[in-house]
Parts: C-alpha cells; sequence; structure tokens
C-alpha cells in the first residue's frame, strides 16, 4: 500500500489473480477496510497478465541444464541473473501483444488460452 501510494497517491486500482489466497475474506476485508479498488479480473487468466509469461521464462533460465540450489543464497542469485539479464525485447514483445491477448480472451467469453 505505501509503495503504490508514494507512486500514485490513491489513483490506482488494484489487481490479483484471483488466486484463493486474494480472495479470502480476511483479504477482501483488508482491502475493503483500506479503501481499495479492486479491478475486475476473470480468474485463471494468465494471458491477460504478462509478468507470468515472464515468470516462465525465468524459470525456464534458473532451472535450465537440470539446474538444483542447495542453499537460498545461490538460488536468489541465480533468480536475480534471470531477472536482469531479461532481454528488452521479449518484454517489448509481450507488453506489445496486450491488445490481441484481450481481443482473443473476448473471443472466448473469458476461457483460458494458450499464451
Amino acid at each position: 500500500m505505501p509503495f503504490a501510494e508514494n507512486i500514485r497517491g490513491r489513483n490506482w486500482e488494484y489487481q490479483h489473480d484471483n488466486a484463493p489466497i486474494h480472495t479470502s475474506n480476511a483479504t477482501k476485508n483488508y482491502l475493503n477496510s483500506k479503501s481499495v479498488t479492486v479491478l475486475e479480473f476473470p480468474p485463471m487468466s494468465p494471458e491477460l497478465n504478462p509478468i507470468e509469461n515472464v515468470w516462465c521464462i525465468m524459470s525456464r533460465k534458473v532451472y535450465e541444464n537440470g539446474g538444483q540450489f542447495y542453499s537460498v543464497n545461490v538460488l536468489k542469485t541465480a533468480i536475480e541473473s534471470a531477472w536482469y539479464n531479461l532481454e528488452p525485447e521479449i518484454l517489448q514483445i509481450l507488453n506489445m501483444s496486450m491488445g490481441n491477448r484481450v481481443y482473443d480472451v473476448i473471443l472466448q467469453n473469458g476461457k483460458t488460452l494458450n499464451y
């Protein structure tokens, strides 16, 4: 909350992925108590959230060649390396594909797509 308010004041909406922890009564009550506007978002729609693609790309990079990690610090370093070495072109492609993704979700009546 403080981060969002520092960046946008009170002019922002919260978007989550409808995971059970995000839709629990405790979470709903907390967001209501803070007067947070929650953006309506179809459940199970990773195609509408490009960061899900980024996590997948990073995961493949972190665990490529059968990578296994025996300490939190080594895993953290691998994750940070994958993050900082993301090619800007990949992020641009994900961003530029949003119009098509939204259109495809509408055509599929909100059903999950294969992005």
